[in-house]
């Protein structure tokens, strides 16, 4: 069953009854998977900076769980194929999320493969599971976090190829993360204290 309080928020653009009767057909394919969905929110974003463009239309959805967020986001220049795309990620992320259903209840414990254990086929780890286990590839233990201004940090991000970067704020001391952001850009977290 589908939560009823399906929330569509359209953003830069004229709402219609065509797109939210869309979005709701789409979404509601996947019924089965979102049985335990609480509230499903999606936007359908018109992006006036980039009209003329091939990413004129957005749509972001997030669907809460229990134990869990689903976000999808596709961008294009066709929003009702922004909104197949997105149906179908939605499809696979939830149905991972529900594969692993046991992990996220707190019954079975998270497993990260290590690339040594990959290739030394550790007698705990059970082959079949292989292709749904992370595999850490390199392990990297820092001593002190190196104190650089924001924007120091990103050109020495770009310098170095990465597209993430820890560091202690020289201006505030805090720990941040800058990291690349996949619509251009960059995007910063800082860890505050509580």
């Amino acid at each position: 069953m589908i939560p009823k309080n399906i929330q569509i928020t359209f953003v830069g653009m004229e709402p219609t009854e065509a797109l939210k009767e869309y979005s709701i057909e789409k979404i509601s394919k996947h019924k089965e998977l979102l049985s335990e969905a609480t509230s499903i929110e999606i936007y359908l974003k018109e992006t006036v900076s980039k009209r003329g463009v091939k990413n004129d239309f957005r749509i972001d959805i997030n669907v809460y769980l229990p134990n869990a967020k689903v976000r999808v986001e596709e961008i294009g220049k066709d929003m009702y194929a922004n909104i197949d795309k997105a149906s179908d990620v939605l499809a696979r992320r939830l149905k991972r999320y529900n594969e692993r259903k046991d992990f996220w209840e707190g019954e079975e414990p998270w497993k990260v493969l290590e690339a040594e254990v990959l290739n030394g086929k550790d007698e705990d780890i059970d082959d079949t599971h292989y292709s749904y286990m992370p595999k850490i590839i390199t392990r990297k233990e820092i001593k002190s976090l190196e104190q650089y201004e924001e924007l120091e940090s990103i050109e020495r991000m770009e310098l170095l190829g990465y597209n993430q970067m820890m560091f202690r704020n020289r201006d505030t001391n805090r720990i941040c993360m800058v990291y690349k952001r996949e619509q251009g850009g960059y995007g910063l977290v800082e860890l505050i204290k509580t």
